[in-house]
């Protein structure tokens, strides 16, 4: 039997594709000069309020590259709709200042996934299709489910050997079996997708994630392997590499610690 992984419910807001800690990047202006040394790292006031003048939760961030520019990054604790960035150098606005982001603005924790995928990836920017996407996908044409995980699990299963997580993703709950003895690591597969789910209406769909150091998947194309993803792989193997864990950890507690 596979363990439902529960989010919090929220009531849904607008149906406006979340922005998530995000960077604000420009070369510093002051009376019509670029700025192309450090002024100190505490040389600007940046203030993240809501558009009605209201105060926000937020955590705020000034960073200095040491060549003129600055980097303001933030991470909400509430969602908000409307947002205002002042970017201030001795009182007065510096560059684009004051920044303004329309619609809703969402925490990371807010439960509040919009609908449509094809409108989410619209509006995050994303392409059609990326080349190694389609690249590992494409020696996998036509999956039997039930086959896969039967297989899946008689040879990986071992324990002491392997660490191996079932999911399946049904109407936007995650469900999520694990084999083997050492499956912590599961903690950050389970984390990206409850972060996606928060976001974005995934579809149905069921898969399998290698939670060892190492790929497991070692037979040819020709012989029908099996599609798990993993944090690793190499020319041998036929796993399907994915952001590792340290990259996804750092950017959904990015400035939350």
């Amino acid at each position: 039997m596979q363990t439902p992984i529960d989010v919090q419910d929220r009531q849904q807001q607008r149906s406006v594709p979340p922005i998530r800690p995000t960077r604000v990047s420009s070369r510093v202006d002051i009376n019509n000069l670029n700025i192309t040394r450090s002024l100190g790292d505490k040389a600007f006031d940046v203030t993240v309020t809501q558009a009605n003048g209201n105060r926000a939760r937020v955590w705020v961030q000034l960073l200095d590259p040491q060549d003129g520019s600055y980097i303001v990054r933030y991470r909400l604790y509430e969602s908000y709709s409307d947002i205002i960035i002042n970017v201030q150098y001795k009182e007065q606005n510096v560059a684009k200042s004051p920044y303004k982001l329309s619609g809703m603005v969402y925490h990371e924790k807010c439960n509040c996934p919009v609908n449509r995928i094809d409108k989410w990836f619209e509006v995050m920017g994303c392409p059609e299709t990326y080349h190694q996407i389609d690249e590992d996908l494409s020696i996998f044409d036509n999956v039997d489910l039930e086959k896969v995980a039967a297989e899946a699990v008689s040879r990986f299963s071992n324990r002491g050997m392997h660490s191996l997580s079932h999911y399946r993703i049904i109407n936007n709950k995650i469900y999520r079996k694990t084999y083997g003895e050492h499956v912590g690591f599961k903690m950050f597969s389970d984390s990206v997708l409850l972060s996606l789910t928060r976001k974005v209406m995934l579809p149905d769909v069921e898969f399998f994630v290698n939670l060892g150091d190492w790929p497991l998947e070692k037979k040819d194309k020709k012989d029908n392997p099996l599609p798990i993803f993993s944090w690793c792989g190499s020319d041998l193997t036929r796993d399907i590499v994915m952001p590792t864990y340290d990259i996804t950890e750092a950017t959904i507690e990015m400035m939350s610690r």
